[in-house]
């Protein structure tokens, strides 16, 4: 008994060799298709992604474009509406940040 208890069984009959060499890469031609056929999908749904962010930034963009032009034209009115005198009043009115005292100085345009 002794001597099957410190036996050590053979699993593998071949040289050591044989176990570290590395393995043949078989690349049959279906998996190469499987490779190419997901490399052409990731391809693809980068190309759909990068459509979907241009399109979105060019929305953002027109509609950013369109306050700023709101905003160049209220400026502009109002101040031909103003004066110059007033325009300028106004204006650092609204730079002190204040709104009680804008709201105040507001109060004299009311009609």
């Amino acid at each position: 008994m002794s001597k099957e208890r410190g036996k050590i069984p053979q699993l593998f009959s071949g040289s050591i060799d044989e176990l570290t060499k590395p393995k043949a890469k078989k690349m049959d031609k279906k998996r190469e298709e499987l490779k190419k056929i997901k490399k052409q999908k990731t391809l693809y749904i980068s190309q759909d992604t990068n459509l979907k962010l241009i399109e979105l930034y060019a929305e953002e963009s027109r509609r950013q474009s369109n306050i700023v032009e709101d905003a160049v034209n209220l400026y502009y009115y109002l101040k031909k509406a103003m004066g110059e005198k007033n325009f300028d009043e106004l204006m650092s009115a609204v730079l002190k940040e204040d709104p009680e005292f804008l709201r105040e100085y507001l109060e004299k345009f009311r009609l």
